[in-house]
């Protein structure tokens, strides 16, 4: 089994996209390491850089299992100890300081050739850096980095409009692709009046839809062919970038530019977060209290706790994590996917992470069960 450990909150960068957002800097207490020392696999990561942790090295000594450790590669003091303890090390890798202040690029190329094969160049791709997708993948792929794409997940309006995905269904998108903004007003038209034939077009079209298995909003993604000609892009782009990194023999994981209601999945199905002061969750997501931007749509996102570490065992989170695992190994079955609902737009529940199904801890707008988004899992 996994876990995912945020050994500290504090950070040397600003990013622009991370739901930090906040001036706090604490580290995690030596006691709760030793409970997580005898997992398969340890991912150390978290709301904070882990190489400004103090005893970091030491700490990463005491694990048994595989070790992961995703860091920014600002950071140069014990950085080659590091590296010969960890099986894998995530980079963030990215030009514009911009969006990322504090960031030296002539830094992450060092620590991409130092890494070579134990690395992974992790890129969140916006409509501020896809043009440069291409060099940043032969950079990273010629030192023998493996490439991961994510997209961003918006904490607001402003970093959503930067976003490059579309969140409905690809097959809804397909389905109603030569649909146009007249059909559908005619259709409407037609069911003021009682009926006609552009109604029964509309509900042919939503038949053939729900007998799929799907739900759809029509109106709303005739009204997002831009949205859907950025997704299409980049998707594009990708395939080129793809390419390089195939043609150097290093591995490419991709991120999704459209959902789908009936092929989701958790990356955290039977794992967990622990946070630098022992509380857990299900995922990074659920650890903190914030705000997304996703559908059109601010919500709020509550914290979720199974425990804390620094009073029970790691058999009691465990314990309390079996009922939601459950839930979430069927997410098309038991979440409802919120980008293809005609509701969403106004959805009180959704604003509230609340969903149809009634789960009050809903993974109904997850981008990363879309693989939309990804992490280093």
């Amino acid at each position: 089994m996994k876990v995912q450990f945020e050994i500290t909150t504090s950070c040397n960068l600003s990013c622009e996209y991370c739901f930090r957002k906040r001036e706090f800097s604490f580290h995690a207490s030596e006691s709760i390491a030793e409970k997580l020392a005898d997992f398969d696999e340890i991912v150390v990561y978290g709301y904070g850089e882990p190489l400004l942790y103090p005893n970091i090295k030491k700490t990463l000594e005491m694990f048994n299992g595989k070790i992961l450790l995703s860091t920014n590669g600002m950071i140069d003091e014990n950085f080659d100890e590091i590296l010969a303890i960890v099986d894998r090390v995530g980079i963030s890798m990215d030009f514009d300081a911009r969006h990322r202040k504090g960031l030296i690029f002539r830094k992450l190329e060092e620590k991409l050739k130092k890494a070579g094969e134990k690395a992974v160049a992790q890129i969140v791709i916006t409509k501020d850096n896809i043009k440069h997708l291409s060099e940043l993948v032969e950079i990273s792929a010629v030192n023998g980095a493996g490439i991961q794409l994510t997209n961003v997940v918006a904490g607001d309006r402003e970093m959503y409009e930067k976003a490059l995905y579309f969140e409905s269904s690809r097959f809804c998108v397909e389905a109603v692709r030569d649909v146009g903004s007249d059909f559908v007003l005619s259709a409407i038209k037609d069911f003021s009046k009682g009926g006609g034939k552009k109604a029964e077009e509309y509900r042919r079209l939503l038949r053939m839809i729900y007998g799929e298995g799907y739900s759809i909003n029509i109106p709303y993604i005739v009204e997002s062919r831009e949205r859907i000609e950025t997704a299409r892009k980049a998707e594009k782009i990708v395939e080129n970038a793809e390419s390089i990194a195939r043609s150097y023999g290093v591995e490419f994981e991709r991120a999704e530019f459209f959902g789908d209601w009936k092929n989701r999945e958790c990356p955290y199905e039977d794992m967990f977060f622990v946070r630098f002061d022992g509380l857990t969750s299900t995922c990074m997501l659920f650890a903190y209290s914030h705000n997304e931007f996703v559908n059109e749509h601010s919500k709020n996102v509550n914290s979720f706790h199974l425990g804390n570490l620094k009073e029970l065992e790691v058999d009691d989170v465990l314990e309390n994590l079996d009922e939601f695992n459950n839930l979430r190994k069927s997410l098309s079955k038991n979440f409802p996917w919120c980008a293809d609902c005609p509701h969403v737009s106004g959805c009180w529940y959704a604003k509230q992470n609340i969903d149809c199904y009634g789960n009050e801890l809903s993974c109904s707008e997850c981008l990363y069960s879309a693989k939309i988004s990804r992490c280093l899992l």
